[in-house]
């Protein structure tokens, strides 16, 4: 009975999983994966380092990177079923060092292995390149924080928010910015404010995919406002046959021809995984 009683023990903790929290306040490389370019950011003096997150590194052209949370989380009960439901807030900036057009954003991503070695700079954000983009087997999810217009992903602009499936092409995307409602007499009227990602100014983005009816919602702020209550993006999509049983959370960033950093400054994420 003893030995059965173990046995049913460890094979529910091998099947168990367990809700992801984390909250990064600052960074120090502690918990993190360096993939690429990615690394802790060099201070403003050129000598220490900053407690961001950077994706890209001035001196190399094309520059590329990731940073992911060092383990994987689970993000379904199994292959086959739906993604437990998640959401996460980041503060990023975006510095151009290089004017006109430096180019390329910022991303956050869902992948299913800690390896960018099928990563490009430019266009591709440092997450897909021309012989992988747009395939089924890449089990990717991301939302990118575009700096430049690139035609061959049918970009709608050089300052764009874009939620996309496996590819670089966004499913959905909107031009960067933030909606607040105000009152003008008794009515409620929403007014749409535009922000430039690349100005070097910090904003604070909130990720959520709700599993009740597959709701996946974006909204962006500049980092001092609070997060409105109409979302930049929103719908629904299923992620069933996109995300794995398990995978990596984290960001991606790449430079063009010209010099840009991509800055990650504070990091929380949690999601709902449990025991069925």
């Amino acid at each position: 009975m003893q030995i059965h009683k173990l046995c049913f023990i460890a094979l529910f903790l091998a099947h168990a999983a367990f809700a992801v929290k984390f909250n990064f306040k600052t960074f120090d490389g502690n918990n993190l994966l360096f993939l690429g370019d990615a690394e802790l950011g060099p201070s403003s003096d050129g000598v220490g380092r900053s407690s961001a997150l950077s994706m890209t590194r001035d001196e190399n052209p094309f520059s590329h990177g990731q940073g992911l949370y060092i383990n994987p989380i689970p993000l379904k009960p199994s292959n086959d079923s739906a993604p437990y439901s998640f959401q996460t807030s980041f503060t990023f900036s975006i510095t151009p060092r290089t004017n006109p057009n430096s180019g390329q954003g910022l991303a956050f991503i869902i992948v299913p292995t800690a390896d960018n070695s099928g990563a490009s700079g430019g266009g591709f954000l440092g997450i897909l390149n021309k012989t992988n983009n747009g395939k089924a087997e890449n089990n990717l999810f991301s939302i990118e924080f575009d700096t430049f217009k690139n035609k061959e992903f049918q970009d709608i602009s050089g300052n764009h928010v874009g939620l996309n499936i496996n590819s670089m092409t966004s499913n959905v995307a909107a031009n960067a910015g933030y909606w607040v409602q105000t009152s003008v007499g008794k009515r409620k009227v929403w007014s749409f404010k535009d922000v430039n990602l690349s100005s070097g100014e910090k904003f604070t983005a909130w990720v959520e995919f709700r599993k009740r009816d597959n709701r996946i919602t974006v909204t962006l702020a500049p980092e001092n406002v609070k997060k409105p209550k109409r979302p930049l993006i929103q719908g629904p999509r299923e992620l069933n046959d996109v995300l794995l049983q398990n995978g990596y959370v984290g960001f991606a960033g790449a430079m063009g021809r010209g010099v840009e950093r991509h800055d990650v400054w504070s990091w929380s994420f949690e999601n709902d995984a449990k025991n069925n």
